[in-house]
């Protein structure tokens, strides 16, 4: 791992993973990142490494989970979210800079789809924080609690102006860990639970829609056996022309 220079970089293609991220371990639950601040570039890209399969990939069950919503408090379960229609999962933070330079685009897909497909926002730990990797990035400082959690993901609602639901995972980082939400972002689960679109890793594979584009984008390698490869506004498009 240590030979990242770096994330997902290595010999100048995106996404070549070493011997030791293996399809076909048993996913778990958390690893030696989980609960811990990311303060320096070979500990994300040792990070992405280790949970890249954990990742669930398009066409598969969705992994249950159990979050906080930060309005009500109540925990509520995955199945719920897509009990009535499906539903678009966004894992993110705050400090995430890129999520935060697309959110214009991301509310135009939201009020373009919001009448078939509920939305709602997972947040995780911070991509960057104001005592971790990239502190000039970050809003905050990596929480150290449920409630300093609750307190960012609020900051966020605020100031970049979303409107859906926000529900933070442990901060254990269990549901982000399971789920290879760092560095996967977006995904669709449909109302029988299975996993629809599972957006290409992020950073630099974040796809919202509406035009946005991350830099560096064009160099990822496809990985098109593990995840959709459309933005998630053309997928969602795709669906509704199916429908009729």
């Amino acid at each position: 791992m240590k030979t990242f220079a770096l994330p997902f970089l290595v010999a100048g293609t995106f996404f070549v993973f070493p011997a030791g991220a293996e399809e076909g371990k048993e996913p778990f639950y958390q690893d030696e990142f989980s609960g811990r601040t990311v303060n320096s570039m070979e500990m994300a890209s040792a990070l992405v490494v280790n949970r890249f399969y954990n990742a669930p990939r398009y066409g598969t069950r969705a992994p249950s989970f159990a979050a906080e919503d930060i309005e009500t408090g109540e925990t509520v379960l995955l199945k719920e979210l897509y009990a009535e229609k499906p539903v678009v999962l966004l894992f993110s933070s705050w400090g995430c800079d890129v999520m935060r330079d697309s959110s214009a685009d991301l509310l135009a897909v939201y009020e373009r789809f919001r009448a078939d497909f509920s939305f709602v926002m997972i947040y995780i730990r911070e991509a960057h924080s104001l005592d971790g990797h990239h502190s000039r990035l970050g809003r905050v400082k990596d929480p150290k609690s449920a409630a300093e959690r609750k307190s960012a993901a609020q900051g966020c609602r605020k100031a970049l102006k979303l409107p859906f639901r926000i529900l933070t995972d442990r901060i254990d980082d269990r549901i982000a860990t399971r789920w290879g939400a760092w560095p996967i972002r977006l995904f669709v689960v449909n109302t029988e639970g299975t996993v629809v679109y599972s957006g290409k890793p992020g950073p630099w594979g974040y796809s919202p829609g509406n035009g946005f584009k991350a830099d560096l984008a064009d160099e990822l390698k496809k990985h098109a056996d593990r995840f959709s490869q459309e933005s998630l506004e053309d997928f969602l498009e795709s669906c509704l022309r199916g429908k009729n």
